[in-house]
Parts: C-alpha cells; sequence; structure tokens
C-alpha cells in the first residue's frame, strides 16, 4: 500500500474511491473496503482510501477533550494495509477545508488531484460542508463530472447496524467479547515500554508499563484483562492490570497499564508493543498487603493462562 501526503504527486490507475474517518476499521468498514478493492480489479483500476487527521471535530473546537478514538492514525494505516487497499490518501484536515461543498470538495480534490474514476459510499456517510448532501445529490455531481457512484448498505451483526459509537461503548463497559465481535479483530493498544517502579519483579510478576502516546485513544475502564501483547511481530499471552495499583500506588493521580507477559524473561524496555484485548476478568482491587496481592495474582494467571493459552 501506497501512502500520500502531497495529492501534487498522487498518480494511480482508474482511482476506485472511498472516503471517510474509518474509526476502528471494523467489520462493516470492512464489507465497504472489500466491495472497494473488488470493484477497483473488476474496473482495471486501483483502490484508493481518503481519510483525515486531525479529525475534524478537533479542528472545529467540537468537544474534542471528549474525543476517544478506537484506533490511531498509526494503527489506522496498519489496518488498512492488511486489507489490499493500494494508495491510503492522508489529507491535513483544516477549517480551509471544511467550508468546501460537497461539489467544491468533488471538483477540487476527486477531480482536479486524484482524477477519479468511481466513487464508493458507505449508507451513513456524508462529506463536505454541513454534511447536508443526499446520495442523490453525490449521484448528480457524478454525472455532471463522469465519474460513476455507488452506495453501500448498512451491514448487520447479530441483527444490529454496526457502528463505532456502539463498539466504543461496549469498551467503556468492559464488554471485551462484544466489542471484538463488531470489529472482526481483538481490540488493540499500541504504546511503549516505559521505566515503572519494579514492585512486579519483587513479588514474581514483573511487569512492562506501557505508555500510549496517542491522548485520544480509548482505554478500557480500570480492571485485569486477558491480552495477548505482540512484541518484534510474535504474540505472548499475558495478563493487563489497568489503574492506579491501590495496593501499593500513592501516587493516584498515574493511571497505568501493566501487562505481566507469560513466559517471557526478555527485557523489552522502550520496544513499541501491541496490546490485543481478549476479556476482561475482574475489576482492580486494593488488598491488605501484599502477600494478598500475590495470592490473587496466582489466580488470575492461572484463570487467564486458560483463556489465552
Amino acid at each position: 500500500m501506497k501512502v500520500h501526503t502531497d495529492l501534487q504527486k498522487f498518480e494511480a490507475i482508474r482511482p476506485v474511491i472511498t472516503i471517510g474517518m474509518f474509526d476502528g476499521v471494523h467489520s462493516g468498514h470492512r464489507v465497504l473496503l472489500k466491495r472497494l478493492t473488488d470493484k477497483a480489479k473488476e474496473a482495471g483500476g486501483e483502490s484508493v482510501v481518503i481519510t483525515f487527521w486531525p479529525h475534524p471535530r478537533m479542528v472545529l473546537k467540537q468537544d474534542e477533550d471528549k474525543l476517544r478514538f478506537l484506533t490511531s492514525p498509526e494503527e489506522r494505516t496498519k489496518l488498512f494495509g492488511q486489507l489490499g487497499i493500494d494508495h491510503l490518501v492522508l489529507i491535513p484536515f483544516s477549517l480551509e477545508l471544511s467550508n468546501l461543498t460537497a461539489q467544491e470538495f468533488i471538483k477540487q480534490i476527486l477531480i482536479d488531484k486524484l482524477k477519479i474514476h468511481h466513487l464508493m459510499v458507505g449508507y451513513n456517510h456524508r462529506f463536505g460542508k454541513g454534511r447536508q448532501h443526499s446520495f442523490e445529490e453525490y449521484q448528480s455531481f457524478a454525472k455532471e463530472y463522469n465519474f460513476t457512484i455507488s452506495l453501500v448498505e448498512a451491514v448487520l451483526t447479530d441483527g444490529m447496524q454496526t457502528s463505532s459509537t456502539d463498539i466504543r461503548n461496549y469498551l467503556l463497559n468492559g464488554n471485551m467479547k462484544a466489542a471484538n465481535r463488531i470489529l472482526g479483530y481483538q481490540y488493540m493498544v499500541s504504546g511503549r515500554v516505559v521505566g515503572g517502579q519494579q514492585l512486579g519483579r519483587r513479588i514474581g510478576y514483573p511487569t512492562a508499563n506501557i505508555e500510549v502516546e496517542e491522548p485520544h485513544k480509548l482505554i478500557p475502564p480500570d480492571g485485569v484483562y486477558a491480552v495477548k501483547i505482540r512484541v518484534e511481530g510474535k504474540l505472548y499471552g499475558g495478563m493487563l492490570n489497568i489503574g492506579y495499583r491501590p495496593t501499593v500506588n500513592h501516587n493516584v493521580d498515574h493511571r497505568s497499564l501493566e501487562v505481566h507477559i507469560f513466559d517471557f524473561k526478555r527485557d523489552i524496555y522502550s520496544e513499541e508493543v501491541e496490546i490485543e484485548f481478549i476479556q476482561r476478568v475482574r475489576d482492580e482491587q486494593k488488598f491488605s498487603n501484599v502477600e494478598e496481592l500475590k495470592a490473587q495474582l496466582k489466580k488470575d494467571e492461572e484463570s487467564i493462562r486458560a483463556i489465552v493459552l
């Protein structure tokens, strides 16, 4: 997959294009993207995804502090690459861009710069200032500018429309299984291993402390999770604690992500890793002493090993 940030240098054969944020690149998005790649092959062309960063709500100051993303820009790019997309176009969202009508966006971006052949639109996606145009109006623009257009209907999971909002709600309630079912893969959080207090090592459960660099990334609620952790391309089972470690930590302002990797001895300080969430096992608890904590960690390990290994 080729990633483009300079539209002046973009070149593709008979571009078959779709547009959106695609947060999560979930199962509904994947149906659309599969149809995009199929349509490109049918047309003798190449598939093109247009997406934006920063998020429009950040630029337009629309409750940007409440934004929680299922995927960072880097994670989205990785997922697109796994789905056989030929070209990813990253357009910086700006106030100037937000003031383009759909027709102006089509003419200035899709026609003049990308030389569009076909546009594929998701059932609920609208673009252009105010997102006010209907699919029928897009069809009239397609006729005017001589490209073809198609609409992809809603995808159902368990009889319900697939939605990034539903996935966020499941994650915020700790329901990993439901979220993963709609995503079509295990929810993941990427980050760098940073230094910690080394208490886990002293009590027999060394942990890697994960620092998530994307400030708007959705982190599931506090608790203990069955996870898999990807280190240098290889997956390991592990148990993850999210929270404030109330038994040993008096710095109550610092929420941490700490993972104990099963059967793993290497030092991975400063490594980039990826956590895949499988199941929430229990709430975070405060124990009377470290011995009680160790006893509970042993129980957690037994139950989580049965889940992930």
